[in-house]
Formats: C-alpha cells, structure tokens, sequence
C-alpha cells in the first residue's frame, strides 16, 4: 500500500484542473498528467518523448493501467477466451479480473483490442473504487446523455461524478459512447488514486467469491416466450445465439436487463432488434426496392435512400428506430427496413483491399452471397498488401480490430463538376475507342460489335462541348455515361438514347425516358438535372433544395451519390472510372486542384472578400476546390453558382482534405 499511497502523491499535483479544461489550459495540463503516469510506472511512452495522448485505449490497454496503477496481485489463472497466456497484456488483464474489476461477456469472451468507451472505464474504474474499498455518497450526475444506459453504466458513472473523478466536457455533456484516449485514461487514473488518497482506505477490500448477482430490472417471466415478448441473448464467435431465460414486456426493461445480465442482443420474434453499440452491420431492405434513410429518430425527413441488401454500419437502435452510419452521417432507418448482424454471425461483409497499388472494393450481396468489386482508386500508404480493410465513406478504413487505421480520401470522389479536364475531344474519343475494342475482345455477347454499335462513340466531342457551356466536367460526363449505360451497350443506351439511366427507377427499371440522339441525353442531363438541382446550390423548389448536397460525386453523406442513384457506391464507382481514364490517358487531371470541406453550417460564399452574397451551404462537409492561397483571411474557390466562374469564403471555415495520392 505504501508504494500505491507513494504514486497517488505523485501525481496528486496535477489534479487541480478538469478533466476537459479550456483550450488554453487543457493541452499541458493532460500532456503533465501522461508524463506523471508514465514517470509512476502506470504507463509508457513511445520513445523520444512521444505520449501519443490523442491515441485510443484499448480494454485490455486500460485494464493494465489499473493492475500497475493499484498494484494488483498477479493472477496465474486465464479467465477469458480471446486473452492468450502468450500476450503481453495477458497479466494485466488476468489481475484485473481476479479483482473483480473487469468483466468479460457471458461466452467468455474479453474483447481485448476493442477500443475502451468512456462509459466502460467509468465502470472499471467503478469496480476498482469498490476492490479499494471506498465508500462513496451517492450524488446525481447533471449529464443529460446518460439517460438511456444501463442502469449499471449510470450507477458507475454517478459514483464517479460524486468523487470528481470525471466532469465530463461539460455539466450536460458525458459521451458515454466516445472512444477514450490516452489522455482521458490518464486524468480518470490520476483521480482514482487522488481519491484512495483521500478516502484514508489502508487496504483493499477483497470481495467476496460468490458475489450476490445483479436484479433484473423487472421479474423473469419463466416459459415459452409470446411472440411480442423480448429477450436477450449473446452471440459467441461462430455466430450461434444464446437465449437467456425468461422474457420481456417493454424494450426499456429488456434493454436494462440485457446490460446487467452481460447479453448482447434483443430480440423479438427471433429478429435481432438490438445490439450493443457499434458491435455489426445492417443490411437495409423490405418488400420494395429502396428504403428511405432519414436524418431524425422521428423517420420524418428522408434525406436520402438505399438499394435493397446495401450494407451500412449498425449505431444503436429502439424499438422506433435503427440508427445507422454512411458516408459519414448518421442516418435512421425503420426497424422493418434493416436486418441487424452482429459482426459475429455476418455471413458476409463488404471490405477493401490493396492490388498492385490501387484500393479495390468488394461489394458483398447478401441475396446471392456473392461478392461484386471494383477499382476506386489509387490505394492509401496506410494500407497493407493482403489485409481486409473496412469503410463506410471509402476514406476512413478500420482493421479487423475494429481500429481506424487511418483516413484517405480519393481525388475524383470528392471533385467538384464545376472543374474543367485537360484533355481534349480528341482524346477522349481516342480512349472511348480503345476502351469499346477491349470489351468487344472479352467475348461477351452483351459487348458484340461494341465498337460499331455503342452509344459512347464520337461523344468525346459532345462533351467537350457541354463542359465549355454548361460548367460540367466533361470527365465527370463520361464516366457517368459509361457507368450508367454499361460502355454504351444497355437496352436503355441502344433502344432510348438514355446514357445516363434517366427517369429509370429502382422500383420499373424497365421504363425511363427517350432522347433522339445521345447529344440530347448529355444536354438534358446537364440542364435538366446537374444544373438544374445537383450540382447548383439555390436550385429553385423547396424539394429540389434537399437534393443540391455538393457539387462532387460524394456518396450518401456529400455530393450528387446522395439523391442521384440509390446505390450507395454510385459516387466511388463514378470516381473509378474517372480515375481509369485519367491513367489510360497520362493522368494529366490528378491532382490538379486542391479540395477541402466547408467546417460550418450557414457558410457564405461572396463574390470577392467581404463583398455580396452568391450563396449560402447549408450544411457543413461540402467539397471545395480552392484556388491559390488565402489572402488575409480570405480563400478564393470554384463557385458552384452559374453565375460566378469563381467566389471567396473565410478561410477558417474550409479544411484542407488527405487526398490518397
């Protein structure tokens, strides 16, 4: 005890301010706390004075902080199934469970390299004060965003509030579901040993070995469970669920139950409806061909849709709503329209890999559980060669861990159709040729005399043309073209004149609207749709200001992706073939402008600085391209009004983008 008495002197001094101080305060204050920690033993640096304190903290991570922090006995027994003897955290952990301060799920399974939430080490933390014997007062938290945990995690994180041990960002604010870094796991350790400290505990309280279990919030209902009753169950590695006994009447009660009892998933009618958080995916679909993704938990405003199968990123859910993540937004979607799979039963999951230096995507599609793929672009540093990585938006990839590895954007994705192309008609009819002799080489009988009968021939000029009139990047045109009408060679290309899959909708793929030649298509898209409403930022009609998201290909959280096609890889399939032209041709248009997202809601864009208005983003995360460098404060861009070949925004209000190069 001495030695423990000894480090919470220590770092004593350096408790004197809040966990989350004012900027000017916050950087050295929690820089010192990790120095202090790393001096007391309780943590480690990197070398060279690199404390990494931005980086996240792994369970296993945090649960050796605790072992050194209150120099836990070491513990020879192996409690869980995923934390091998062989691991060098393995002590660590093992002493943490013999002490009853971290649990693993009812499988006996620990999670070791998921990253810690901040509720999860308010409960080991929690554990810890009761392994020390402390006994606290209880004393309600002001967080508001506690409200709908478990009641354990609320419990843990009020006695926590009680002794100062966290204050949070701010007194309504916790984040009980924010990853912790390295710096907040310092500052929650330095607090609990502040609190030993104080508390004038000597020794531990060793707690007894058959400890009484945790109330379920309601009575068990024993039997045969209705068909409108809830239970909770776990799901082990090979996806094999588990029911608990008993059953439910309420989502709430069964939501409170599954977090005291360690479950996993609710299920009603032996349908997944709830899961812990970021813990799977959702495949969206009904009986139609899309469903409707909304940006409000009340399912009133459809802000954009989804194919039928699409994968995205299970959030949390209720049993009113299923909130998910794409493109870098959260999203809402009804419980009938998504089919929740843990990570663990997922009979498959869409990732990315690296082939010969350029990044692939492998679509996987739940109703023939097949795999489709794709070239995006050019492959980030980041990634390995043979590794499967995983995204949402094609820039922020994770491992197999579940940890982000690292953010990369591609350069065509996030281009804005206001830009002009360096090649000229010529040469895109001389790539339009080559391209249609190689498929007509394939053999395939949809690609039979491809270069005599394809709708893409000669369109080179056309496009050039409607660049110069219209604003529409020509290379953007093409590649839509050629993803929308299969190289010229669909039904609707050969029969319509329609290259661009116009007024052709998900639920009668069979009908869509007829033009006399394809140069009528290419000007009725740039007219009747680009310019119209998806590319401009004031189109006029209130519905056509929900579609005007960006002036770029995006994807479901930015740009044309987001109401143009309901296929939520529509605007990274676009960005690869503009990216295959551009490397057939001399790769002359990458990287010629330099791109960034607006930072703020309500962003003006003036005609030169501080003078009239052109236009205001209403939503922050649109793509730019800005021109040269900011001048007092000022940075001039590509405007995407018409009516302006050019407009200026405060530079503060625009971050530059990692673009994969």
């Amino acid at each position: 005890m001495k030695q423990r008495k000894l480090a919470a002197a220590l770092l004593c001094s350096f408790l004197i301010f809040p966990i989350f101080s004012p900027a000017s305060t916050e950087a050295s204050v929690l820089q010192d706390q990790i120095q202090a920690m790393v001096d007391a033993g309780i943590m480690k640096g990197y070398g060279d004075g690199d404390l990494r304190p931005t980086q996240k903290v792994t369970r296993a991570e945090f649960a050796t902080f605790l072992t050194r922090a209150l120099k836990l006995p070491a513990s020879s027994e192996s409690k869980f199934k995923d934390v091998p003897a062989s691991s060098s955290l393995a002590p660590g952990v093992n002493a943490a469970a013999a002490a009853k301060i971290v649990n693993g799920r009812s499988d006996g399974y620990f999670q070791p390299n998921q990253f810690i939430t901040r509720k999860d080490m308010a409960m080991m933390i929690s554990n810890a004060l009761d392994y020390l014997g402390i006994v606290v007062e209880p004393k309600e938290a002001t967080f508001t965003d506690i409200q709908t945990l478990s009641l354990a995690h609320k419990a843990a994180i009020n006695k926590n509030y009680a002794l100062k041990i966290i204050e949070g960002y701010s007194k309504t604010t916790f984040n009980p579901n924010e990853n912790a870094r390295r710096d907040h796991a310092a500052a929650f350790i330095f607090r609990l040993l502040e609190a030993e400290k104080t508390s004038g505990s000597t020794d531990p309280v060793i707690p007894p070995t058959d400890p009484e279990p945790p109330v379920d919030p309601e009575p068990e209902n024993p039997g045969p469970a209705p068909a409108d009753a809830y239970q909770v169950a776990t799901i082990d590695a090979k996806g094999t669920i588990t029911y608990a006994s008993g059953w439910y009447t309420s989502f709430d009660t069964a939501k409170q139950a599954m977090g005291q009892r360690g479950q996993e998933l609710i299920l009603k009618k032996n349908k997944i409806i709830h899961m812990q958080e970021n813990s799977g995916i959702v495949f969206v679909g009904n009986s139609g061909a899309t469903v409707n993704l909304y940006s409000d938990p009340a399912l009133t405003n459809a802000r954009s849709y989804a194919t039928k199968g699409s994968e995205v990123k299970y959030v949390t859910s209720t049993d009113s709503y299923v909130k998910v993540s794409l493109g870098g937004k959260d999203y809402y979607i009804k419980p009938s329209d998504g089919q929740l799979v843990p990570f663990e039963g997922a009979p498959g999951r869409s990732f990315y890999r690296v082939v010969s230096g350029q990044l692939e995507h492998h679509i996987y599609q739940p109703a023939t559980k097949n795999y489709v793929s794709y070239v995006i672009g050019k492959a980030p540093g980041f990634l390995s060669t043979g590794q499967k990585y995983y995204s949402w938006d094609n820039a922020t990839f994770y491992n197999d861990q579940g940890r982000i590895v690292g953010k990369g954007y591609q350069y065509f994705q996030l281009l804005s159709a206001r830009t002009m192309t360096n090649y000229t008609a010529t040469e895109l009819n001389t790539f339009i040729k080559q391209a249609l002799a190689e498929r007509e080489a394939t053999g395939y009988a949809k690609y039979k005399d491809a270069t005599k009968k394809s709708k893409l021939i000669g369109l080179g000029t056309t496009i050039k043309k409607v660049e110069s009139e219209k604003r529409i990047n020509a290379l953007l045109i093409l590649a839509m073209a050629i993803h929308e009408s299969d190289y010229g060679m669909s039904a609707h290309a050969q029969n319509n004149n329609n290259l661009f899959g116009i007024a052709v909708y998900d639920s009668k793929p069979e009908e869509g609207k007829s033009f006399p030649s394809p140069v009528e298509c290419v000007y009725h898209l740039a007219d009747g749709y680009l310019n119209d409403r998806y590319v401009v930022p004031n189109p006029v009609g209130a519905w056509k200001q929900s579609i005007s998201n960006g002036a770029a290909p995006g994807n479901k959280g930015v740009g044309i992706n987001m109401k143009y096609a309901s296929d939520i890889a529509w605007g990274g399939k676009v960005a690869g073939h503009m990216y295959r032209i551009d490397k057939a041709l001399g790769s002359k248009d990458f990287g010629k402008y330099t791109i960034g997202l607006t930072n703020v809601q309500g962003l003006n864009v003036r005609a030169s600085a501080n003078g009239t208005i052109q236009f205001t983003y209403r939503e922050a995360g649109m793509p730019v391209v800005t021109i040269g460098s900011s001048v007092s404060g000022w940075q001039k861009i590509i405007s995407d009004d018409l009516k302006y070949k050019d407009g200026y925004v405060a530079s503060q209000y625009i971050t530059p983008l990692p673009i994969v190069k």
